[in-house]
């Protein structure tokens, strides 16, 4: 972490050492030679009033890591002092042009073609110690176009609207979706919540005409296709 900035956090940054500004770092060495903090402090700008800059991207970057972040929502960004919509905004979209340039990269997107396609994207979900719901958007020939975190905790319907979900499917122009999340307990047995959370997901896809394919659990043990089990 930002040592310097975390001995004087109530300095701004223009009152530290050339040397220790990020803007001035960059310019004189390259942003490769800026730590994680020191490069989210760049693209926030600037703190507040309690806080300078460095000090508030070292907070996201120790309540989220940088792993976490590109899967992170208005709403969520938001929800962090010194994080308005703007930022948050700007933040989303850098993101989001980072992983199409990775893409951009690619000879081609994977197919996601099958429940066993589903699981071999989504093995990392399975370390997971809370349940996370992922969306798979998906173009006409169910190649990926966007994997997306659409919430952590329990699934229910009150606590992630459709709209959550449809939401990204209309921006990457999906013509069809995956749900997958995972069971931190290691059961691969669908709950009555998880089946009515997939019906009701399944019957506003069906509104707005993205359908849900398919939903998929996840765990250490393996996975399970509600489509498969006549669930969807």
């Amino acid at each position: 972490m930002y040592t310097e900035a975390s001995a004087a956090t109530e300095l701004r940054v223009s009152d530290l050492p050339r040397r220790a500004r990020p803007r001035e770092k960059m310019i004189q060495a390259g942003a490769r030679s800026l730590s994680h903090v020191e490069l989210l402090a760049v693209i926030l700008g600037t703190g507040t009033r309690k806080e300078n800059v460095l000090k508030v991207a070292e907070r996201l970057i120790r309540r989220y890591g940088v792993g976490a972040m590109p899967g992170l929502s208005i709403r969520e960004w938001t929800g962090n002092p010194g994080v308005g919509e703007a930022r948050a905004c700007r933040l989303s979209a850098l993101f989001e042009l980072a992983r199409r340039v990775e893409m951009a990269g690619k000879a081609d997107p994977p197919r996601i073609s099958a429940p066993k396609d589903v699981y071999a994207h989504a093995k990392d979900l399975c370390q997971a110690k809370k349940e996370h719901l992922v969306g798979f958007f998906l173009d006409s020939q169910n190649h990926l176009l966007a994997r997306e975190t659409i919430s952590i905790g329990s699934l229910n319907t009150t606590r992630t609207h459709p709209r959550e979900i449809l939401h990204p499917a209309i921006t990457h122009l999906a013509l069809g979706f995956i749900l997958v999340h995972n069971h931190p307990s290691g059961t691969l047995v669908p709950s009555s919540d998880d089946i009515e959370f997939t019906r009701a997901i399944g019957r506003a896809g069906e509104m707005m005409g993205i359908p849900l394919y398919d939903h998929v659990i996840v765990s250490r043990a393996g996975f399970v296709s509600l489509k498969e089990k006549g669930l969807l």
